[in-house]
């Protein structure tokens, strides 16, 4: 079963910026909070395991609008789990 992540990056002020990432499967959110641009960057490439042209992707719209969207990925409640994602509610 694929789902959907969203990345929102979080610009803070003199400081490093964060990344709030959910992952949408089959009606169950997962949050997770990110610092960094590597900490993002290890997330997509090793966690999620996405292919480059997606992570780059991810990278052009998170630079142009700080959102980007990534939809049909394979990445089961249980990896999402492994990886220090929690669960929250539908709307967060």
């Amino acid at each position: 079963m694929s789902g959907s992540l969203h990345i929102f990056r979080r610009d803070v002020v003199n400081g490093t910026p964060y990344f709030q990432v959910n992952y949408n499967l089959a009606g169950i959110t997962f949050a997770k909070v990110l610092d960094g641009d590597s900490q993002l960057n290890e997330f997509l490439e090793v966690a999620t395991a996405l292919p480059d042209d997606l992570v780059e992707a991810a990278w052009k719209q998170l630079d142009s609008t700080g959102v980007a969207n990534i939809v049909d990925i394979d990445f089961a409640e249980s990896q999402a789990v492994a990886h220090g994602m929690t669960p929250a509610p539908t709307d967060f």
